[in-house]
């Protein structure tokens, strides 16, 4: 694996890691590459960035685990022998999970439940379903994720598990806002809101800030986000939560972008990347990157803006992370604009339509059209442009985004 990752140069660093332990290479046991794998993240970190060295002491500890259940497969089964089999299984599932190995991830999630299902695990049972609930949120399969949150709820009827109930109405609540439904997605986050606290988790009160200030921010209530983002910080920030504190920021500084203050918005994204970078949080690296490149966009550096979207979509397509992809072609769409280069621009926006093509994401379409829609007027094209700032105006009346309503309709009035 080594040899295939990083060459003959990663092989000796190994080596050395070995040698600094005290271990002969051929005396290695499988015990030992646990703290192999976190001296391996810190010797190459300095070498090839924090990344693809989280993803290396990863992979040595995944190597490590499916070599303890070839051991678990061989001995007789029996329900001890299932336990362990379960264990191994999770801590693989959530491994492939943090490093955004999904495919990987949800074949393990669905090994686990079954294993579950057998042995009456129904805690287990529930955190698989939960986290494959994520994972189908991050890969915009709203169906599939709301079932997998609503088959969590019910692993968790009989049992007194409020961080656990808080989570899967905090991920429903995520998707039905993302489809659109707000009110629907403000009455998850209520109940989300009410078992976290009764918990008294600080990281999953902090989650559910984050989940409410997104409704806010769609619907125009900025001052209200900007309150429930500053909560979840305060609280994420104490339980050094990097993963959810990195969205926090990101959600800020989105926050700050609609206010059109570029240098705050800027300073949070940046932020949002520092904190994702500390757990290779890679989707939410992503994510600060086109959300960067907005900023830069409307703040008059447009190159810079192309590099960042650019590098944002090369990550996101990687993850099938279509929201996060069609909004990065979205920015570069603007960046495009800006620079008056209207055919990189009109690819770039048609490329955002397709990618939205794949999933039911109103609100993202409707922010498309809007700045298609300006592209147009910017190029004196009104028919296009009244074409594409009507299809967002109705889409954010229905939705009831009143600021985004307003800025399309002072954009018409000009038309």
């Amino acid at each position: 694996m080594l040899n295939k990752e990083l060459g003959e140069h990663g092989v000796s660093i190994f080596r050395n890691q070995c040698k600094e332990m005290g271990i002969k290479l051929e005396e290695i046991q499988l015990k030992d590459l646990l703290n192999l794998s976190q001296r391996m993240i810190r010797a190459l970190r300095p070498i090839m960035g924090n990344d693809k060295a989280q993803r290396i002491g990863k992979e040595i500890q995944k190597f490590k685990i499916l070599s303890e259940l070839k051991d678990i497969n061989s001995e007789q089964s029996d329900m001890f022998t299932e336990r362990r089999e379960l264990d191994a299984y999770l801590k693989l599932a959530n491994i492939s999970y943090t490093i955004g190995d999904w495919d990987d991830a949800l074949g393990y999630y669905k090994r686990v439940i079954r294993i579950c299902k057998k042995l009456g695990e129904k805690n287990k049972m529930a955190e698989a379903q939960r986290n494959t609930g994520h994972i189908f949120k991050r890969q915009s399969e709203w169906d599939e994720a709301i079932k997998s949150f609503e088959a969590s709820l019910e692993s968790l009827k009989d049992i007194a598990s409020a961080v656990g109930i808080a989570d899967a109405y905090r991920g429903l609540g995520y998707v039905y806002w993302r489809k659109g439904d707000y009110g629907q997605a403000k009455s998850n986050f209520k109940i989300a809101m009410e078992n976290a606290e009764k918990s008294g988790d600080k990281s999953m009160i902090g989650m559910v800030h984050i989940e409410s200030g997104l409704v806010d921010s769609d619907t125009g209530e900025l001052e209200n986000a900007v309150n429930h983002y500053l909560e979840s910080i305060k609280l994420l920030e104490d339980a050094r939560e990097w993963q959810q504190l990195s969205r926090a920021y990101n959600n800020l500084g989105d926050t700050f972008l609609q206010l059109k203050e570029w240098k705050d918005a800027i300073k949070y994204f940046e932020l949002c990347k520092e904190s994702a970078i500390k757990i290779n949080h890679i989707s939410m690296i992503g994510w600060s990157l086109f959300n960067t490149g907005e900023a830069l966009a409307m703040s008059g550096n447009p190159d810079e803006a192309i590099e960042k979207c650019s590098e944002a979509i090369e990550i996101l397509d990687k993850l099938h992370d279509h929201v996060g992809v069609s909004a990065a072609y979205r920015n570069l769409g603007v960046a495009f604009r800006f620079k008056k280069e209207w055919g990189s621009a009109e690819d770039s926006f048609k490329e955002a339509e397709t990618r939205l093509d794949k999933i039911k994401s109103p609100f993202n379409s409707a922010h498309l059209d809007m700045e298609w829609g300006i592209m147009y007027t910017e190029k004196g094209e009104k028919p296009e442009a009244k074409k594409h700032l009507k299809k967002a105006a109705n889409v954010f009346g229905d939705l009831g985004a009143q600021k985004y309503l307003e800025k399309v309709n002072e954009h018409l009035k000009d038309l």
